[in-house]
């Protein structure tokens, strides 16, 4: 084999190497939610299988689908499929803003919790006070497996009140490049002055290192993230 060729070949063999890896990297873990129950004192898990997702600095959680009443009230109420976070809603206001958030993960490996929150609400619904309340929980293992579960579940009066059922629905975790700081899609310049403006103005988008304030040690966190690029 020539020269020539070999350097070609070993270019080829080189490129090959670097769309493997890049095809490796998955910034995103979904997990089937179809068929999880809101049932009195039942517990329900679900996990994202094989579909892991790589280690980040930074994630963004959403909990979206539609649920009906399977029996009880809850039927007569939500007797087609009503989306997640209106029926979060009337069972317990405010709680819906717990179906969506970002996470900052310092280390930049797993485990990591996403959002760990308990839902609790008393409404009146058809004359009957209905006392509602769950733990959410989702998160990575540290298999790099999203996770999501459902527990500590109370719906009083159980027998009256009935269940709820998810017709379709997903508990999605993406990876974020925080080196990208104006989320246009990659690193330049304008992410350092991005930073640069949220760092001197104090605000907590600044706080690479999650310690919850905005210092010297942020602005390090950044720079050296901002050199690695995405």
């Amino acid at each position: 084999m020539s020269c020539a060729a070999s350097r070609t070949l070993g270019l080829t063999v080189l490129a090959v190497s670097m769309l493997a890896g890049s095809a490796m990297a998955d910034e995103v873990a979904a997990i089937n939610l179809t068929g999880v129950q809101f049932k009195h004192a039942t517990n329900q898990s679900r996990n994202s299988g094989t579909d892991t997702i790589d280690p980040y600095f930074g994630y963004s959680y959403a909990l979206t689908g539609k649920a009906k009443g399977s029996s009880g009230i809850l039927a007569s109420m939500f007797p087609n499929p009503t989306e997640l976070s209106v029926i979060f809603e009337t069972l317990s206001p405010g709680s819906s803003a717990a179906l969506s958030g970002l996470v900052c993960n310092a280390s930049g490996s797993h485990p990591v919790q996403a959002t760990d929150v308990q839902m609790s609400g008393t409404q009146t619904f058809f004359g009957i006070e209905v006392t509602f309340s769950a733990t959410l929980a989702m998160g990575i293992d540290e298999n790099d497996v999203a996770f999501f579960s459902l527990t500590n579940v109370v719906i009083s009066p159980a027998i009256l009140v009935g269940s709820l059922t998810i017709t379709e629905g997903a508990a999605t975790i993406t990876g974020l490049c925080t080196a990208d700081f104006d989320h246009s899609g990659f690193v330049d310049t304008d992410d350092f002055d991005a930073f640069i403006e949220a760092f001197e103005a104090g605000d907590p988008s600044a706080d690479m290192d999650c310690t919850g304030f905005v210092d010297t040690d942020d602005f390090d966190t950044f720079v050296e993230r901002f050199e690695m690029g995405c």
